[in-house]
């Protein structure tokens, strides 16, 4: 795991080094161009969210709203992105978690990158002095697949028998209304996977961007259990939390296709009452 601040991205060669603009308005592409068209980024490539962040329903490998892209998309992206240079930086501002949700696909499919987390004015200032250009990416995939990193994704069947392990931790990092089940604009039903605690998203940033210093008491907690696994709606919200935690050494993994494909099985049970860390941590001690 490869992540700069700041202060080390002034140690890159802008010579040698792609600068890869993550920002996308989630699920909604007129707003990405309005948003890259508004606050341009210079010299750097531009990665829509779909197809190389979400493939289309049916062409990934799970059956929620955001299916992770097959191993095929991701390495012709990568070998797009790393032509003519040694290192490619992903960076994206605004609370986002699409800069994570791309680190996490090379991750993924074992293809390194490095992540920016830290000021924008400073990587603007940056960006002047990059002389590598952008580059095209490419509309048809080769047919070369990569074999998926299992040891940081989960499936549906693999969450089933975890959650009935008590030192195994499952975090929602949805917002608390959509966790409780008290309505959802995005999926059929609502609720959470049963013994899912939830630690929302947005309690990892500060000023709009994932701090790696967030959530000390709550981190000590997790570090308890045997496992973690974070999860959604649809395995794109999540990407942050298993950065933040995979930076922390926690072996945690990701729900890819998340609640939104948990709920695609009748069979499975949906809870609305509270789990809290502190009770599952009880639970194990």
């Amino acid at each position: 795991m490869t992540i700069i601040n700041e202060h080390s991205l002034l140690e890159l060669d802008p010579s040698n080094t792609r600068f890869v603009d993550a920002r996308n308005v989630f699920m909604n592409a007129q707003k990405t161009e309005e948003l890259i068209y508004r606050e341009p980024f210079t010299n750097t490539t531009h990665v829509p969210e779909t197809p190389y962040m979400v493939s289309a329903a049916g062409n990934g490998h799970n059956k929620g709203r955001s299916p992770v892209p097959y191993g095929n998309v991701i390495h012709t992206l990568y070998n797009d992105l790393m032509k003519d240079v040694d290192t490619i930086v992903i960076f994206s501002f605004d609370s986002s978690f699409h800069h994570t949700r791309l680190y996490y696909l090379f991750e993924l499919y074992g293809l390194e990158s490095t992540l920016y987390i830290g000021s924008k004015d400073v990587l603007q200032s940056f960006l002047k002095t990059v002389t590598t250009l952008p580059v095209n990416l490419s509309s048809e995939f080769n047919a070369r697949e990569l074999e998926l990193n299992s040891t940081i994704y989960m499936t549906m069947d693999e969450v089933k028998e975890a959650i009935k392990n008590k030192k195994h931790l499952l975090i929602d990092v949805r917002d608390y209304k959509r966790y409780i089940g008290s309505g959802d604009a995005l999926d059929l039903k609502s609720g959470h996977i049963p013994t899912a605690v939830n630690i929302p998203n947005a309690s990892l940033y500060v000023d709009g961007n994932l701090s790696l210093d967030s959530i000390p008491d709550q981190l000590e907690l997790i570090k308890k259990f045997d496992s973690v696994t974070v999860s959604c709606g649809s395995g794109m919200s999540a990407t942050p939390m298993f950065v933040f935690l995979k930076y922390h050494n926690v072996p945690v993994k990701l729900y890819g296709g998340s609640f939104s494909e948990w709920i695609t099985d009748d069979q499975n049970e949906i809870e609305t009452s509270v789990n809290t860390l502190e009770s599952r941590v009880d639970r194990i001690e």
